[in-house]
């Protein structure tokens, strides 16, 4: 955990030293951008929504890749992008988890280990779940991009629904019932002993 703990340091310091003229350029195109309604460029909008945003373009990318793999041979024939996509959609999906306010008080460590965790798990358990659809739907290329991207919608609905649910939960704006569910309720109620 020391390592991830020198090499979170040493980015951190990087990102902070960062010349003036950047600062400026990066005001002149939060002036421009003002007029359209997406977040102001900091550092912390790039690194926590445009570049997870980017992310989750290379998922969907990543989708018709592995779902229609001639399509990607026609857009880029001199080169597999699978790769780079994958890179990509598991970095983006990462800086998105690091950022969650539930992970915030955690330690720098644990925060990176589960964000590189999740970013990695997420497009490779995706991969895998397009592969075996891919078989099952055969030579179908219009029919497997078509599932492949809304497949990949379905899933990145469902985790963007269990992060809001866990930061409900945890950054104290949802409360739980005072009776919880058990799997065995019905028992309890009736006190069956067998």
């Amino acid at each position: 955990m020391e390592v991830f703990e020198r090499y979170y340091r040493f980015f951190t310091r990087k990102l902070n030293d960062l010349p003036v003229t950047i600062n400026r350029s990066i005001d002149l195109v939060n002036k421009s951008l003002s007029n359209i309604r997406v977040p102001p460029f900091s550092r912390d909008n790039v690194l926590y929504y445009y570049l997870p945003l980017q992310g989750l373009v290379s998922y969907t990318t990543l989708s018709v890749s592995v779902m229609n793999p001639h399509l990607m041979v026609r857009l880029f024939p001199r080169r597999d992008i699978t790769d780079v996509l994958f890179l990509s959609a598991g970095s983006g999906a990462g800086l998105w988890i690091w950022a969650r306010p539930h992970l915030a008080a955690a330690p720098p460590t644990k925060r990176f280990s589960w964000a590189l965790l999740g970013g990695c798990m997420w497009p490779l358990g995706s991969i895998f779940m397009w592969a075996i659809m891919k078989s099952s739907i055969g030579q179908r290329p219009i029919i497997g991009t078509v599932l492949g991207i809304s497949t990949g919608a379905i899933i990145t609905n469902i985790a963007f629904d269990y992060f809001h649910y866990v930061e409900l939960l945890f950054c104290g704006v949802y409360h739980l019932q005072d009776e919880t569910y058990s799997p065995n309720s019905d028992d309890e109620k009736y006190d069956i002993d067998l």
